[in-house]
């Protein structure tokens, strides 16, 4: 959620301008103390915590993936 020159928030809606059906997934190492809540009103349906394991990035990416497809 944090970057240099442009945050997290101004991405997602920069891409939601490009694509508003573009899966996002959001991740970030600081506590989601208003990040989440942010970021969820921009339409983005994942958010990783920082640390995360492979695993639940898979799953994270799986899930994100099956709603292209099931949309599509």
């Amino acid at each position: 959620m944090m970057m240099p020159v442009m945050d997290g928030v101004a991405t997602v809606r920069v891409l939601r301008k490009l694509n508003p059906d573009l899966p996002i997934i959001a991740a970030s190492g600081l506590s989601a103390n208003g990040h989440t809540a942010k970021v969820a009103g921009l339409g983005v349906k994942h958010f990783l915590p920082k640390p995360y394991t492979a695993e639940t990035l898979l799953r994270t990416l799986k899930e994100a993936l099956a709603g292209v497809v099931a949309e599509g």
